[in-house]
């Protein structure tokens, strides 16, 4: 309320001419910022934007606001010299930064002499939805089915899929998710048919105290439009302001039943419970929760899982996890450290690259990148940096660390009995004995990227490590400014090029094979020891994409 008030305000104190902008003074310096606001898609100005001015940082405080006119025109008077954020919003719009792009990144305008800071096109997009109704086989609605939304986007220059939103279908079966981006959307659904008979509890043979019924069934989880595997699954395309239809027609089949058996030396401590998840685009997805009851003796605990879909399984207990295809009933015995997949250790030692000790408490993590490797494993680092994994299955890891109260990357890796690309390692039969050397990054790194001798904004400014082969942790990123300045925080000393992309938002930089070219003909700079701040000497050519 306090927002729409002082637009509202500003917008009606403002001096306004025939056809000119709505203006708002927000200071005493003889600068201003203009432009207007338009439809990313068509180009239309827009009438009755919010455009708000505030100064850049995670702690930026608001400094004016303005509505736009019938023209979509827009400006703020009496600005000092400095650097200032710029958003937008509107009915039916994403709110955006100026220049906008995935990750918090955007175009601060900097005012000041000789410096362009008018006629700028501010681009909002509308937002797009997804929709659809959920059936039975008789086109019966499914009310309260579970719908996953995921979003391929980039992630540290990879691209990948993952979840980024929820719903639950009402009584007609119907879900939606609105205030959508353009991109590439997946999505799933899991339930429960209303008319599923549930037998009584299983036998210690995984049969059920009562008659196979033809009404014991369940749904796959399924990915639109049908598949039972999200390999299978058909991406949804989505444009600006799009309204994309997704329905889905579950088909029930029999189900299977399983009980799994839980060690314990007292029944009445209790122990964890055990879970089952799918794979979904390489990252578990667990069943709601399916257990219907459990029973124990002196030694064991045994979870019946109510009626499930025949499929591939992760079976997850504690700290255990184990592959297991059911396709029928059957009794399994929770995994453990004995009886989990068979895996090989990984240890090794980690050192501080300076020499000085290791912070107090360092965690370090071993994150499946692959979707095949389980979920992700930590193990503390011991006060002269060893550390040992247990019983690791064979795929590819992200090694990194946490819980220093410095941001500690992995400088350089090695290792025995595993391949290493980075911060990652590919893990088969063989023990890994790992070294590494850590660092934490302390470095702003100051610099323009230009064009003939003139700043550029928006563009991709990329710091990478010289060595092809060295960590991505110690990649830095961030987007120009209208002036063609730029800021890479947190660089750790080491040797690098800084690269300035036209249009670079997009690129999967981290891919060898896409930077090199790149890499080639950027500004190689040289980090030292204790350097606070670095001011490159020289503007980093901008090269296109």
């Amino acid at each position: 309320m306090m927002r729409a008030l002082t637009t509202l305000i500003l917008a009606a104190t403002a001096p306004l001419l025939a056809q000119s902008a709505p203006q708002s003074n927000s200071g005493s310096g003889s600068y201003s910022i203009s432009g207007i606001v338009v439809n990313a898609i068509t180009g239309s100005p827009l009438d009755r934007a919010e455009v708000t001015l505030s100064t850049p940082g995670e702690n930026g405080a608001d400094l004016a606001e303005a509505l736009t006119n019938e023209n979509g025109a827009f400006r703020f008077e009496r600005l000092t010299t400095g650097k200032y954020t710029l958003q937008a919003s509107r009915r039916g719009y994403l709110s955006a930064d100026y220049q906008e792009h995935d990750g918090g990144y955007s175009t601060a305008i900097v005012t000041g002499s000789n410096l362009a800071s008018q006629n700028l096109r501010f681009e909002i997009t509308p937002y797009g939805a997804i929709s659809g109704t959920i059936t039975d086989d008789n086109g019966n609605p499914v009310a309260e089915a579970q719908v996953t939304l995921f979003r391929q986007d980039q992630v540290n220059g990879e691209t990948k899929i993952q979840q980024t939103d929820h719903d639950t279908a009402d009584d007609a079966g119907g879900y939606e998710f609105t205030r959508l981006k353009p991109g590439t959307y997946f999505v799933d659904v899991s339930a429960t048919p209303w008319y599923a008979y549930r037998p009584g509890r299983t036998s210690d043979t995984g049969s059920t105290d009562q008659p196979p019924s033809p009404l014991d069934v369940a749904y796959p989880l399924t990915f639109y439009p049908n598949a039972s595997d999200s390999s299978g699954a058909t991406p949804l395309t989505l444009n600006a302001g799009d309204r994309v239809q997704a329905n889905f027609s579950l088909h029930a089949v029999a189900a299977i039943h399983l009980q799994v058996r839980v060690p314990t030396s007292d029944p009445r401590r209790g122990v964890q419970t055990p879970m089952l998840a799918q794979d979904v685009f390489g990252s578990p997805q667990f069943l709601g929760n399916p257990i219907t009851g459990f029973n124990h003796n002196q030694s064991t605990i045994t979870f019946d899982y109510g009626s499930v879909a025949p499929g591939r399984y992760m079976l997850q207990q504690g700290a255990q996890d184990v592959a297991v295809d059911a396709n029928v009933s059957r009794v399994l015995d929770a995994p453990t450290a004995a009886t989990a997949a068979p895996g090989v250790t990984v240890s090794g030692k980690f050192a501080m690259a300076s020499g000085a000790p290791l912070p107090d408490v360092v965690e370090a993590w071993l994150h499946p990148t692959d979707g095949k490797s389980g979920r992700r494993l930590s193990a503390r680092l011991n006060r002269d940096g060893t550390f040992i994994f247990e019983n690791i299955v064979a795929g590819t890891y992200e090694v990194y660390l946490t819980g220093s109260s410095n941001t500690l990357v992995v400088v350089q890796m090695a290792a025995s009995g595993a391949e290493v690309h980075g911060n990652h390692i590919t893990v088969g039969s063989d023990s890994v004995l790992l070294a590494a050397t850590l660092a934490s990054g302390s470095t702003n790194v100051n610099g323009f990227a230009m064009r003939g001798g003139k700043g550029l904004g928006g563009l991709l400014v990329l710091l990478v490590p010289n060595d092809p082969n060295a960590s991505q942790d110690l990649v830095r990123l961030d987007q120009s400014d209208s002036d063609g300045s730029f800021l890479l925080q947190q660089v750790v000393p080491g040797s690098y090029t800084v690269i300035a992309i036209e249009n670079g938002w997009g690129l999967e930089w981290s891919r060898a094979s896409v930077i090199a070219r790149y890499r080639a003909h950027g500004l190689k700079v040289q980090v030292a020891e204790n350097q606070r701040t670095l001011d490159l000497p020289t503007p980093v050519e901008v090269e296109p994409r």
